[in-house]
């Protein structure tokens, strides 16, 4: 399953997820490959994998780096070594960006209600309704990032404002308080045992246990949408 992360902010928000998921994702006995488009990315997660052997850090995570040309032949290559791949596919609408979100089987956007840029916003949501047009089969996985407190109606409205302007897109009930805001050491993440924040973790797990559940059928996924946004208006 090829699982691409992106956001409309240069904030840490993206990385978190994806190496939780990813770490949960290993952990579960899978053979998992995290990648990046940006080749900065790239560098910070080979050094935080190395970190992770260094220390000892069971599971030891594969991190690529996705690649100027050629990504959809890199992916289909990468497919038959491991279960899953991971993807931090960045904030900017470049040509691997598309490549990946044209490959990706699921999209996670994390989304800050209180940090919203509405250009960014249109350029972010475009995209994701173009790479609807070549790949059909995508769902779009929207999760709020709230600060220390649930967040407030302004910041709930900004959230289902960008769900509802991607086709078909849904919101997790999960929601992340401050998941940047712990320093786990080096080469860990929230969900390493521990070192981790109980409550972070069990944030990180409830929203991995979303992103990897089976498609509902369409009438439980909209009452499921429904339940999603009482619980934030709550």
């Amino acid at each position: 399953m090829i699982v691409a992360i992106v956001n409309q902010h240069s904030n840490p928000d993206r990385t978190v997820v994806a190496r939780n998921l990813a770490v949960l994702r290993a952990r579960s006995g899978r053979r998992v490959c995290l990648m990046h488009t940006d080749s900065a990315r790239a560098m910070a997660a080979d050094d935080w994998s190395e970190q992770r052997s260094a220390a000892g850090v069971r599971p030891w995570i594969d991190t690529r780096q996705v690649g100027s040309r050629a990504v959809k032949t890199r992916l289909a290559a990468l497919r038959p070594l491991f279960n899953d791949i991971l993807i931090d596919a960045g904030t900017r609408d470049s040509e691997e960006c598309r490549c990946v979100l044209a490959s990706a089987h699921l999209v996670v956007v994390p989304v800050r209600g209180d940090a919203i840029d509405l250009d960014c916003q249109h350029r972010l949501l475009h995209r994701l309704n173009a790479a609807q047009g070549f790949n059909p089969q995508m769902r779009v996985l929207f999760v709020a990032v709230a600060g220390a407190h649930d967040p407030g109606p302004e910041q709930c409205a900004a959230v289902l404002a960008h769900v509802a302007r991607v086709r078909g897109a849904t919101l997790a009930t999960s929601v992340l308080h401050a998941p940047c805001a712990f320093d786990d050491g080096r080469g860990r993440c929230v969900c390493d045992a521990g070192t981790c924040d109980p409550h972070a973790a069990a944030e990180m797990q409830a929203l991995y246990r979303e992103v990897y559940a089976p498609a509902p059928p369409l009438a439980l996924a909209l009452d499921a949408q429904m339940g999603a946004a009482h619980a934030l208006y709550r």
